[in-house]
């Protein structure tokens, strides 16, 4: 009875200790404004971009220049966490009625896509593709994963891009397709205002779809998550076993 109970507490523990483990294979994928960019065969010369780290929690780069006059090229950097990344240029910093710029690829044919979006609404429904008031210039826009992380580039027509950015990552393992190419509602979302001229970019708060805010779980209160609250536990059975 002893060594099934060992047994099964063990096992309780190697469960724990996967998430550990996701999380430092997926530390490979992190990227910085001091990368060298891996990326090759781009519409326009990137070696003189401005970049900014437009969302920390999630890992997002975002670089950007005036390639020449009225033109402006941008390169957002994402993990591949397999799910659609998006950047969009408002003027009132809200999501309805701004400008979209969406890109995924599929996790079984690795196949990319890249498209605009007007953000005319907040059901999917009124989120329509391949509208919208930006000018992207033919043949620049382009999605594609290297070292397990995702890079949408582009080039915009405008004396001055928007300075008030959405940023958005899609629910996992959902792509758009056709004939409608629908997306589904974003899992996280944060709002950034950049100075093009300067680089430095005014952050806000994370968001995502579900419930604002929720009571504090005991473990979280005293600064542990579950996994590791949990694999505490176990430890501590073993030792008494």
């Amino acid at each position: 009875m002893k060594l099934c109970s060992v047994s099964f507490i063990s096992s309780l523990i190697a469960l724990q200790l996967l998430p550990l483990f996701t999380i430092v294979n997926g530390q490979q994928a992190t990227d910085s404004c001091n990368s060298t960019l891996p990326l090759k065969d781009l519409a326009f010369d990137s070696s003189h971009h401005q970049c900014v780290e437009v969302w920390r929690v999630q890992n997002y780069i975002l670089r950007y220049a005036r390639t020449v006059e009225n033109t402006w090229s941008f390169i957002l950097s994402a993990p591949d966490s397999s799910a659609y990344i998006g950047i969009g240029f408002s003027t009132t910093g809200q999501m309805v009625g701004s400008s979209a710029v969406v890109g995924w690829i599929t996790s079984d044919s690795r196949s990319g896509s890249a498209k605009q979006y007007l953000l005319g609404g907040k059901s999917p429904g009124e989120v329509i593709p391949d509208q919208g008031d930006l000018k992207i210039i033919n043949g620049s826009l382009k999605i594609e994963s290297v070292s397990s992380r995702l890079y949408l580039s582009f080039q915009l027509r405008a004396e001055l891009p928007r300075e008030r950015l959405l940023y958005a990552r899609g629910p996992a393992e959902f792509f758009p397709s056709s004939p409608d190419f629908r997306l589904r509602e974003h899992q996280f979302m944060t709002t950034t205002t950049i100075n093009y001229n300067t680089g430095p970019a005014t952050f806000g708060p994370t968001m995502s779809p579900g419930p604002a805010s929720s009571p504090p779980s005991p473990s979280s209160a005293y600064g542990l998550s579950p996994s590791l609250l949990f694999l505490f536990m176990g430890l501590v059975a073993l030792k008494f076993y």
